[in-house]
């Protein structure tokens, strides 16, 4: 559930008139919100002292709204280190059992922090993007997308060293779900969207692939169905 379906189903829940539902909306559009106020909760609370909704309709929109967004959390993380490492690598390492491990010189003597994690002698490296509206200069909590949205987006894997790990798991964290992606180094370097040379002066050792409603679909066959990661890693590594 989107803020434009939120907003649409607030309205929906609204016994009022008309004319005090365009008066709410009115001052739903001029408010300048800030956390933890937002319009959202303005609006509410209007509709709850006009009786134009009950505090029950109110309970049922809050747990609507949570139980198909259990991923907004996500989008209100600002550091992006933090995003990488607090919900990407953890979620794998989560649903791998924690068999997927951290790596240091005693799994590999020539680790120096070039990739993410270990396995069985297999070096991953974790890529995560959020998932959001291209064409919003919003906040990223109010530009985050659900699964299947036909709105514009762009995800931007970057700092691509294929030459330092041999699978790729690749996350797409929407407001509703996450997508994994898991693929082998030659996979994403032979990608006809892979673009070498990220930054000026790098010699061609770190590549970016962009990510758009257009060419998502190329991702397809590299789909994680289940929770199996181990097995697609080592299925990705020796293909």
């Amino acid at each position: 559930m989107e803020l434009s379906d939120l907003k649409n189903k607030i309205c929906d829940k609204f016994n009022g008139s008309s004319d005090d539902l365009e008066l709410l909306l009115d001052l739903f559009e001029k408010d300048n919100a800030i956390f933890p106020f937002n319009e959202y909760e303005l609006l509410l609370t209007s509709m709850l002292a006009k009786s134009g909704i009950t505090y029950d309709d109110y309970i049922e929109i809050r747990d609507e709204y949570i139980k198909h967004n259990p991923n907004l959390w996500v989008f209100e993380i600002s550091a992006p280190r933090s995003f990488g490492e607090r919900y990407a690598q953890t979620l794998l390492q989560t649903i791998s059992g924690n068999k997927l491990l951290a790596p240091d010189k005693t799994l590999d003597p020539d680790y120096h922090g070039q990739y993410d994690l270990w396995i069985d002698g297999i070096r991953i490296e974790v890529k995560a993007s959020r998932v959001c509206e291209a064409d919003n200069k919003e906040h990223l909590y109010k530009k985050a997308l659900s699964y299947g949205s036909k709105k514009n987006f762009v995800m931007n894997f970057q700092q691509l060293k294929p030459q330092c790990c041999d699978v790729f798991v690749w996350l797409a964290v929407y407001r509703d779900k996450t997508t994994i992606w898991v693929m082998n180094s030659k996979e994403v370097l032979n990608h006809n969207d892979y673009s070498k040379g990220q930054h000026r002066g790098n010699q061609g050792n770190e590549g970016q692939l962009h990510i758009t409603q257009d060419n998502i679909h190329t991702l397809d066959q590299y789909v994680v169905e289940s929770t199996d990661i181990i097995t697609a890693i080592k299925t990705a590594a020796t293909r």
